[in-house]
């Protein structure tokens, strides 16, 4: 009877059978009801909840990633259709420090919201994503730390102070100190850098351990980065409405044409962040810093990676804020949810058609080539907005025309391409097949120009171009694809239009000429006389004159 009755808040608080059939505040309110004492999510709430998710879709995904300090297994869950090692991903991390639990919800919220967009919404844009793409989350990075937090509070210590992981090799006596290390500042990239960002003091809060990647739970993170194919990283932390951006161990700068710089300086403009929030560097933010810090490393891996600190400080208590109320979980999981899916919109594939130019007989003789009466030269800019390249998804050509050749050329991602300078030994050919070729070498957040040779038969057609963004199993046919269409030109009949055009200006030009030419001469002419009819009257009144007076007034009487 006892066991059945300790079962109870399990069952009544934390349900996840059936729950992405429910709406998004049943799924928040799910999330603020675990079966630990004040509705935390106990690691049997998560266990239970994707053990459920995977038996009901196809679209979720286990793996274990590593074991703990304590030889606890640590799992991750992904989020894709047809899983593999090779697709484009995003790593989410929760617990690196296992009192920050507000963490461990949020990343939760954000895998079920992707997934319900999917299932429930059957929302194309998300569909597209995890057909490309996988969402991989770490809900318990520190698997050991948090074991300690539930313990503490189902004795009813409900501000357990467990930050760092249970590798305790020595007593710390001071209250409030526990020994064990500090796995955010455990990862390789300038590690132990000073002894500000991080510690050699076994009982400090930011004890880094004794080498890089000491520690099996940051060996575990490891091994994901390097062989999961991950573009792209949040490692969730509270508290603070901080966006903080690599690097934290110093202020060391960007490459400004790197794909991190373009993509940091965008997430600052359009991030559509709320309340108190600051972005930008730890030392910028709150003149802190943080070395070993696992952002820093995974930056220095090529991959994209930000460290959020989700939620304003709302009590006076410090503690209190790594434990916010349900009321205060909602309100996070408001305010600190659209920037994080706009930093996971970054991943997939984002093609978009700039320009397209049909290239007119001057064009075709920069382009140094030789063509026959019915082909034409086509120039598309395109722009990828995305972090993932276009593998596996294509670029088409209607089929109103016939595709004879094709070439490329990339350009960096704010670059202004020069037609009128185009060196034409530096462009890749492209293989196609049925007017359709791949976009493999579309590099993230950059340019490509494809330089396509047409052959047409009947002029007047619509050639339409598009990226081919479905799915592998076609789900997303409802995709809504960005489609350019152009009228292709006779290019022959358009010059010899221009030439009768050109010739009926140079008459039109002619004949105001020859206008104007008669205008001068008639206003010389004008001239002319009116100059000698006013000669004419001079003299008369010369002669006038000049008459004797008795003459003058005989020619008045007169």
């Amino acid at each position: 009877m006892i066991i059945l009755f300790s079962l109870i808040p399990t069952l009544y608080c934390f349900y996840s059978k059936g729950i992405l059939d429910q709406d998004l505040n049943h799924i928040m309110n799910e999330l603020i009801n675990g079966s630990l004492p004040q509705g935390r999510l106990s690691m049997k709430d998560v266990e239970n909840l994707f053990a459920e998710l995977e038996n009901s879709t196809n679209l979720v995904h286990s793996q274990s990633i590593g074991q703990s300090y304590l030889n606890k297994t640590i799992n991750s869950y992904s989020l894709c259709s047809n899983f593999s090692k090779e697709k484009p991903k995003m790593l989410i991390t929760s617990l690196h420090h296992s009192r920050e639990v507000a963490s461990l919800q949020m990343n939760i919220y954000l895998f079920l919201y992707i997934l319900w967009e999917v299932k429930h919404e059957k929302n194309p844009y998300y569909i597209n994503m995890i057909t490309h793409n996988c969402i991989m989350i770490v809900p318990f990075v520190n698997i050991d730390g948090y074991n300690e937090i539930e313990s503490e509070l189902n004795k009813h210590i409900y501000q357990p102070q467990t930050r760092k992981n249970l590798n305790r090799t020595i007593n710390c006596y001071q209250q409030g100190e526990l020994a064990g290390i500090d796995l955010n500042r455990n990862y390789g990239y300038h590690f132990a850098y000073d002894n500000i960002g991080s510690s050699n003091d076994p009982c400090d809060e930011t004890y880094r351990g004794s080498a890089a990647f000491s520690e099996k739970e940051t060996q575990a993170i490891k091994n994901v980065v390097e062989n999961y194919n991950i573009k792209m990283a949040m490692n969730l932390h509270c508290f603070g409405n901080l966006w903080v951006i690599p690097y934290s161990y110093d202020n060391e700068e960007l490459d400004k044409d790197g794909v991190p710089y373009l993509i940091y300086e965008d997430f600052k403009q359009k991030g559509e962040f709320q309340g108190r929030y600051k972005i930008g560097h730890a030392i910028e933010l709150v003149q802190y810093t943080a070395n070993g810090e696992a952002a820093d490393w995974m930056l220095s891996q090529g991959v994209i990676a930000i460290s959020p600190e989700l939620g304003e400080q709302a009590y006076s208590n410090f503690f209190q804020n790594f434990y916010p109320d349900k009321e205060q979980t909602i309100k996070l999981f408001k305010t600190e949810f659209p920037p994080l899916i706009h930093f996971i919109k970054y991943l997939p594939f984002q093609p978009f058609i700039k320009n397209v130019y049909q290239y007119d007989l001057d064009d075709i003789e920069r382009f140094k080539k030789e063509f026959s009466p019915n082909q034409y030269i086509v120039e598309i800019q395109c722009i990828n907005h995305g972090v993932s390249n276009g593998n596996n998804q294509q670029f088409v050509v209607s089929n109103t025309v016939q595709l004879v050749e094709a070439y490329s050329m990339d350009i960096k991602y704010q670059e202004e391409f020069d037609r009128e300078h185009i060196d034409t030994s530096k462009l890749s050919i492209i293989e196609f097949s049925n007017n359709t070729f791949s976009n493999n070498q579309f590099k993230p957040r950059s340019q490509m120009v494809y330089f396509l040779i047409l052959q047409e038969s009947n002029l007047g057609n619509e050639v339409k171009f598009y990226f081919n963004s479905h799915g592998e199993d076609n789900q997303t046919s409802n995709y809504k694809k960005q489609i350019v269409a152009l009228i292709l030109k006779n290019l022959q009949q358009e010059q010899n239009q221009q030439k009768v055009i050109q010739y009926q200006k140079l008459q039109t030009l002619f004949y105001i000429g020859v206008l104007i030419i008669l205008i001068i001469a008639i206003w010389i002419i004008l001239q002319r006389v009116t100059k000698r009819a006013d000669n004419d009257k001079k003299l008369n009144i010369t002669e006038l004159i000049e008459q004797k007076p008795e003459q003058i007034e005989l020619n008045v009487q007169i």
